[in-house]
């Protein structure tokens, strides 16, 4: 009797914890469907003036973050995209000089919303971009 005992409770115990799992799976899918549109809104507004909206930037004036070569780390995203960057950047052997503004009004969610939809759609990512990673990486910017 015991045995039965233990073996119920520890299917429940299993099955409860399986519900867990699959509840935290959706809600992180659903956390990630929500950055991914709102990131798309957001780029659409203040990243695809220059980087297009397919991605594939603007002739030799703004680079292409739909590209062959990685997109940087997302620490060095997220300060790029605050603090803007005055820095030549060469990507798929071609050089840019052309300057990015800084965009101060953003705020880390908003920057962890665009780096969603910016990696998921052209960095193969397959997850969010959470807000800590995003304060990480504005707290170690040059």
């Amino acid at each position: 009797m015991i045995y039965k005992k233990n073996r119920y409770r520890l299917s429940g115990m299993l099955a409860a914890g399986l519900m867990l799992m699959a509840g935290c799976t959706d809600s992180e899918k659903v956390k990630k469907e929500q950055y991914y549109v709102e990131g798309y809104q957001l780029y659409t507004t203040y990243c695809a003036n220059c980087h297009s909206d397919d991605g594939k930037g603007l002739g030799d004036l703004y680079p292409p973050l739909n590209r062959k070569d990685p997109l940087p780390p997302k620490a060095l995203f997220a300060c790029i995209v605050q603090n803007g960057t005055s820095e030549k950047i060469i990507i798929d052997g071609k050089t840019y000089e052309r300057p990015m503004p800084a965009n101060a009004g953003l705020t880390e969610l908003d920057i962890a919303e665009i780096a969603t939809y910016i990696y998921t759609k052209w960095g193969q990512d397959s997850t969010y971009t959470s807000i800590h990673e995003i304060k990480s990486g504005l707290t170690n910017c040059k």
